[in-house]
């Protein structure tokens, strides 16, 4: 530096100087003391809040940058409802300094460390006849600073219980307009929550104020994007495109207080589309979704309490309905009743429809479905659901509010094909033919097993065109003829099968059982032990010869075959012929006598 710089040095440093001092003794006088500044950042504050704020000691205040420090009492805030209070032992605000050295008090950055914010067992009504969400909305019209900062915040209800904790958050404001950005996370429910917000400036709009919001939420029970606009009028409400994914649905929901038992069900779901929310019902008027590996579109609505309630009308093009009727051993079945079972926790109004359907290895086709379920009692009706060839149709009634689990079935099932049916269960049972199967069925019980066990109704079954894995032919040609398990290589065909049967007890018992073949006529009686599968039948085959007339049933009566064991591999044997006048199922005089083929 030339020599004759210097005295400009000195006298620049000098004028700096003579600044500070000036400022040094003008914004006390400007401010007041340090009691009185506080004082007016509280009353700040307050007016903003409609309550009363109180920075308490040890405060520590400095003009240099202007900030003041210490602990921080919120109570009594009519323009936040939600709030009770906010208490936090270390407390920070900055101050704006060109309106510092005007004299006026302008907040302009608020820091809360390891505040507890306490809310109202009410929250979301707002004071008096002004709602909550015009409230919230007028308060970001007018925030009195820039920046609010929360670090390692707890939220909690009045009564002391928890609601979130390791709170984090960065809030900025821009203007007045309502404009704002936040970025942070918290811990809810032992789970990280990390969360964006973005919001335009605030409108007024015929219905009341409305915003453009931009949100996102990560944590791993959900993932959801919003993108829309935010309106506040007599509660929150909004509408725009959304994204939401959820691994395993039950999970969420045990998560966010709806308590649902662990299943098969609900997992990798998700939703994308047009939304609407209002309150705590969240709708997709044309959406996306995919469940269990299902594929669907159409209107969905999520209403949230502690019984959630869903509605809807869902398209498929393929449904497999093998997770939505439990899975695991049966023992733990038996164990757990069906508190498993979804709809005894959920509320639901939902119409189902399908390209194709297939449940425990069973193609049903093209269908449909509708289910409604109302604290625990369930009724479903099915359309025309294609089954084995056929159709099947009926209503399905449930109840699961009460200890013991009441169900019924009303259907009918039409010329369904009975090899088809009958292979996905793997029963060993090589029947064959067209068959119709009208049924009116009810049970109840608190197990799985209590329900097989107390079946009870009519069933009525005919068949066309089939054929039965018992040689007829062969078992009356012999008087000692027996088989163990069904004839597979030589089974009799039958032109028409008719039955009647009744279940009681768990116990399908077929009082009247005719089998036309093309050489004649199998008659009988018999059943089934549902739940042990197991069979007791007995036939009577019309005498290969001669007609019978009445006289004839009583002197000569037709060779007798027996059938009892399990159903996979029962023993059919020739009777013995009974002694004179011992009863015998009945035959029809009428018919045919020609030996069956």
């Amino acid at each position: 530096m030339k020599p004759r710089q210097r005295p400009w040095k000195w006298l620049l440093v000098g004028l700096v100087v003579i600044v500070v001092a000036g400022l040094a003794l003008l914004l006390p006088h400007q401010l007041g003391t340090s009691s009185e500044l506080r004082d007016r950042v509280a009353a700040s504050l307050s007016d903003w809040s409609g309550g009363t704020v109180t920075l308490t000691e040890p405060l520590e205040v400095r003009y240099f940058p202007p900030s003041l420090r210490g602990g921080f009492v919120l109570s009594n805030a009519t323009n936040l409802p939600a709030i009770r209070t906010v208490t936090a032992p270390d407390f920070k605000v900055t101050l704006d300094f060109p309106e510092l050295l005007m004299g006026r008090v302008e907040l302009d950055a608020l820091r809360l460390g390891q505040p507890t914010i306490t809310l109202k067992e009410t929250a979301g009504k707002g004071a008096g006849d002004q709602p909550f969400a015009a409230m919230l909305a007028d308060a970001l019209i007018d925030p009195p600073l820039e920046a609010l900062r929360i670090r390692r915040g707890t939220v909690k209800w009045a009564s002391g219980k928890p609601l979130i904790g390791k709170l984090d958050i960065r809030l900025s404001a821009h203007g007045r307009s309502g404009v704002l950005a936040a970025l942070g996370s918290f811990d809810f429910n032992g789970e990280d929550v990390a969360f964006s917000l973005d919001s335009g400036k605030i409108k007024e709009t015929d219905a009341g104020k409305a915003a453009p919001v931009t949100m996102k939420v990560t944590s791993e029970p959900v993932t959801a994007r919003f993108s829309g606009t935010v309106d506040a009028a007599d509660g929150l409400e909004g509408s725009g495109d959304m994204e939401t994914v959820l691994p395993d649905a039950r999970r969420f929901l045990n998560w966010v207080g709806v308590a649902i038992p662990e299943g098969d069900s609900l997992k990798n779901v998700a939703a994308s589309g047009t939304v609407h929310w209002s309150g705590s019902t969240m709708t997709f008027d044309d959406g996306t979704f995919e469940l269990d590996g299902n594929e669907a579109v159409g209107l969905f609505s999520l209403t949230a309490s502690a019984r959630p309630r869903v509605e809807g009308t869902l398209a498929f093009e393929t449904l497999i309905l093998d997770p939505y009727f439990g899975g695991g051993d049966a023992s733990a079945q038996e164990i757990a009743g069906f508190d498993g079972f979804l709809l005894k926790h959920l509320d639901a109004d939902l119409r189902v429809s399908a390209g194709e359907m297939s449940a425990a290895g069973l193609k049903l086709g093209r269908g449909g479905f509708t289910i409604n379920a109302k604290g625990g009692t369930i009724s479903g009706e099915i359309g025309e659901l294609d089954l084995c060839g056929g159709q099947a149709a009926g209503r399905v009634g449930l109840d699961l509010s009460g200890a013991r689990t009441v169900a019924s079935m009303v259907g009918t099932l039409s010329d369904i094909a009975i090899d088809t049916c009958l292979q996905p269960f793997a029963l060993g049972v090589p029947l064959k033919g067209l068959s119709t199967l009208k049924l009116d069925v009810s049970s109840g019980g608190t197990t799985h097993g209590e329900l097989v066990r107390g079946l009870v109704g009519e069933v009525k079954i005919t068949a066309q065109n089939g054929a039965v894995p018992i040689d007829f032919p062969e078992l009356s040609a012999t008087s000692s003829s027996e088989s163990d398990g069904w004839s597979r290589g030589a089974g009799t065909a039958f032109t028409s099968l008719d039955a009647d049967c009744s279940l009681s007890a768990g116990h399908l018992w077929c009082r009247s059982f005719r089998m036309q073949t093309p050489r004649g006529l199998v008659s009988g009686s018999g059943g089934m032990d549902v739940a042990q599968q197991t069979l007791d039948w007995d036939f009577l085959i019309a005498d290969p010869v001669a007609p019978l007339d009445a006289s004839q049933l009583v002197m000569e009566t037709p060779p007798r075959v027996t059938l009892h064991g399990s159903l996979s591999d029962p023993l059919i044997q020739r009777a013995n012929r009974p002694t004179l006048g011992a009863g015998s199922p009945e035959i029809d005089p009428k018919s045919t006598s020609a030996a069956p083929h």
